[in-house]
């Protein structure tokens, strides 16, 4: 798969769906028009006469029409459009009854879904989506929404986390990241947006029949005037307005069809790819051919976002013209061909603790119980204990890196299926890297914010860190300097490539802030990181990862868009973040520059400069970076080949590189897999 050649189609299948709309809206004022003219022509002798002499054509009832209908369906679309764009795949979710689980949920089916989400994500590059449990949804169905992989929310009925094995549950999920990868979140929404206005004449159909039928019924007692001719002709207009919604339903069913079905076929191989295990998803469709168990969905709004689950979700269908997605069969059959077509009879729930489940997801998670600060390693004693450990750690973590990013950055954008498994296993490696008593303590925003300024604290000496905790016991109560504290003295050895998934997870957590909270935690942030009014390589990282997961989250960014198309338009923020990576990969002027003229040969620019060398320092690409996020694809694209041109120009990538570009890579919302 390819981030952004899929981004792109995602473009132009947005186009296909804005053509199939409009040709929709045509033939639906077309239908209108025509049931108005054969109305008439029945009622009226003579205006039959009129209209057949000129082919049924009235000029002036026709733009009456058109001019009528369209602007409101239209209205309709844009307003529901922008609804969702406001809501996001959150709005989704929680309007077809979904509830959002914790990552540190104590119910272990829910538990082992988290798990499943989390190593996904980790190993894609993307922040940890929220996941949701329809918990009124007995059969196995799943969907993801969103309007990009940062702002992509996993949800899945009751029986998917009930009835599938962890390999099932890990193909449904891979199946659903799949979409988030390719783009389709975008296009489903929008595919929402546009066709509700197709569907909105049957709404106003209905509640007119219904006022009218109310307000006729409390007028029979009255026969002096004719307001039951009135009531009467409101009735028919409103089944005729009715009848007219039918069509739209009917033609927005086609349109949802024609696009979703294909798409489908491409995140099932894109599953196998992710979890190189056909099985797993093959059997888990198995499952959904269990007569008594399915893939239904019973919420009211399930119906208008049909398109976006993992299977249908209704038993009965009117055929392939209508269908979302392929028929089961024919799906298993690409994944297993030797399936005979017989769905089991009977599936009984998953024991959760069997041997598909890792020792460390067995575990009943402990309550929360911070220990003291004096059973914790203080920062002091620690710092005292470290150096010789630390340089060690750094001393083999750079070596993995460099042999990794060898072959990690050519395949950014592009991942292949042994890297993408690979991935998965590296990050569950890692996250149980992380001491199991922090993992059990940190479930909650106030803990996980303790533990978010540890890991800040993990690249300060003693002068600066004690300056640091001085800020924090003024800005923070008691309990929280406190956690700081215990969960910095048991992370303090923990290598560079575990410490980025246990900020993402904390990330995950931190969702459940209110916008206040959050605004009050980033100011903290800022403060603690600016310290010593220097920028050091983590907390650059780390801090541009939070801005990725959580600033457009709360509200406090806008969620990226396209304001720029040419390389001549961004030629300033370009040469910025080039340079910079250039400087902080070699050690001379001149190496920094001959990295620096490779790069730029790879875009559409002539003579791109760098920019002097005291414009290098960290904090200065952010709003470059900004800028950069605001590209089209294929931008992009040409932008990131540069930069990794760019790193690898002397044959040598370093820890800082690889971080950097990681860094570098959040901001432009592009998934930079784990290394």
């Amino acid at each position: 798969m390819n981030f952004f050649q899929h981004q792109d189609k995602a473009k132009h299948r947005t186009v296909t769906l804005v053509v199939f709309y409009i040709f929709a809206l045509l033939l639906l004022a077309a239908a209108f028009y025509g049931i108005i003219i054969a109305v008439l022509a029945y009622a009226i002798p003579d205006y039959r006469e009129t209209v057949s002499r000129n082919f049924f054509f009235e000029p002036g009832l026709f733009l009456a029409v058109f001019g009528t209908l369209i602007p409101v369906v239209s209205l309709a679309s844009l307003y529901k459009t922008y609804c969702l764009s406001v809501g996001g795949g959150k709005a989704i979710a929680e309007s077809l009854g979904g509830r959002l689980i914790s990552p540190g949920s104590g119910n272990p089916a829910e538990q082992r879904l988290y798990n499943v989400v989390e190593e996904m994500a980790i190993a894609s590059g993307i922040p940890i989506p929220p996941v949701y449990i329809m918990d009124n949804e007995p059969g196995i169905n799943a969907f993801a929404a969103g309007l990009s992989p940062n702002e992509a929310v996993i949800s899945v009925n009751r029986g998917t986390v009930e009835l599938l094995t962890r390999d099932e549950l890990q193909g449904v999920v891979a199946h659903e990241f799949s979409h988030i990868l390719n783009g389709d979140m975008r296009l489903n929404l929008r595919m929402i947006g546009v066709l509700f206005g197709l569907q909105i004449l049957t709404v106003v159909g209905y509640y007119g029949f219904r006022i009218a039928s109310q307000f006729g019924g409390s007028r029979r007692s009255n026969s002096k005037d004719n307001s039951g001719a009135v009531v009467l002709a409101v009735i028919l207009v409103s089944l005729l307005i009715m009848i007219l919604g039918g069509i739209g339903m009917f033609l927005s069913a086609i349109v949802r069809a024609a696009i979703s079905r294909q798409r489908e076929f491409l995140a099932d191989a894109s599953a196998v790819q992710f979890t190189r295990n056909p099985n797993g998803i093959a059997d888990a469709l198995k499952k959904i051919g269990c007569p008594k168990i399915g893939s239904a969905v019973r919420a009211p709004q399930a119906a208008e976002a049909s398109h976006l689950f993992f299977s249908n979700i209704s038993r009965f269908s009117l055929g392939a013209l209508f269908a979302t997605h392929p028929d089961l069969t024919t799906r298993i059959r690409r994944l297993d061909p030797a399936f005979d077509g017989k769905f089991p009879k009977e599936i009984t729930r998953v024991n959760l603790f069997d041997e598909s489940l890792s020792p460390q997801q067995r575990r009943t998670p402990r309550p929360t119980i911070i220990p003291t600060p004096q059973r914790a390693a203080t920062p002091a004693n620690v710092a005292g204990l470290s150096p010789v450990l630390s340089s060690q750690t750094a001393a083999a973590s750079q070596t993995i890196q460099q042999n990794v990013l060898q072959t990690t950055l050519p395949q950014i954008g592009q991942p292949n299926a042994e890297q993408i498994a690979g991935r998965i296993a590296v990050a569950s490696s890692l996250l149980e890297n992380i001491p199991q008593e922090v993992t059990d303590n940190i479930r909650e925003p106030l803990s996980a914010k303790a533990a978010f300024y540890a890991v800040l604290l993990m690249e300060s000496d003693d002068n600066l860190r004690n300056r640091q905790l001085a800020y924090l016991t003024g800005a923070e109560n008691d309990y929280v300097v406190k956690v700081t504290r215990w969960v910095y003295g048991r992370i303090v050895f923990l290598s560079p490539q575990s410490l980025l998934p246990f900020t993402q997870r904390l990330t995950a957590i931190l969702r459940s802030l209110s916008p206040p909270q959050y605004k009050h935690f980033s100011e903290v942030v800022k403060t603690l990181v600016h310290a010593d009014n220097k920028v050091s390589l983590l907390e650059y990282t780390i801090t541009a990862l939070l801005q990725r997961d959580l600033d457009v989250y709360f509200g406090f960014s806008k969620p990226l868009s396209v304001k720029y198309n040419s390389a001549e338009s961004v030629r300033e923020p370009i040469a910025v973040v080039l340079s910079i990576l250039a400087r902080y990969g070699h050690d001379t002027e001149t190496a920094a520059r001959s990295a620096f003229s490779a790069a730029a040969k790879e875009l559409p620019l002539n003579n791109l400069e760098m920019t002097p060398a005291e414009d290098s320092a960290l904090p200065s690409p952010h709003e470059s970076l900004t800028i950069l996020s605001q590209t089209s694809p294929k931008l992009k694209r040409q932008l990131f080949t540069a930069m990794t041109t760019c790193v690898q120009h002397d044959g040598q990538i370093t820890v800082k590189e690889g971080e950097l570009l990681r860094a570098n890579a959040a901001m432009l919302g592009l998934p930079m897999p784990m290394f």
